[in-house]
């Protein structure tokens, strides 16, 4: 029988469970508008908003940095869209690609947290911006 080590098992899924209930708690409260704990915050998008063609989602913290031994967790959801339609999304910080395979209106939901971990061993999410931006892509 193999000598199996439940701790670092337990400690991965405690760690995954805190990370989503934050990423809930970090939800906005009315979509349509840019919320930033950073002073003007932004996201932006970059490149033709064209089906087929990837473009970035840029988050600006206007020189904001992440202090030593954190990292961005991005958090990309797709409100509305045409029916049938399903972007590709590479996640990343500061950039997002986003590829939208059909034209129509995309309502797109993005999230930017700044996760560390505790002294303790847990994590810790500070939501850093989030922004509902409403995509017209082109044919």
């Amino acid at each position: 029988m193999k000598n199996r080590r439940p701790l670092p098992a337990l400690f991965t899924a405690r760690a995954a469970l805190v990370l989503a209930w934050a990423a809930l708690l970090s939800v906005p409260a009315f979509a349509g508008q840019t919320h930033s704990a950073v002073p003007g915050g932004e996201v932006r998008l970059e490149g033709p908003v064209k089906a087929g063609q990837p473009v970035k989602a840029v988050f600006d913290l206007k020189g904001y940095a992440l202090p030593a031994g954190a990292y961005a967790a991005i958090n990309v959801e797709f409100t509305a869209h045409p029916e049938g339609a399903k972007p590709e999304v590479r996640p990343g910080y500061p950039e997002t690609v986003m590829t939208f395979d059909r034209p129509g209106t995309y309502s797109v939901l993005l999230l930017l947290n700044e996760i560390s971990k505790g002294s303790c061993g847990g994590v810790s999410a500070k939501p850093l911006l989030d922004a509902e931006l409403d995509v017209d892509v082109a044919p």
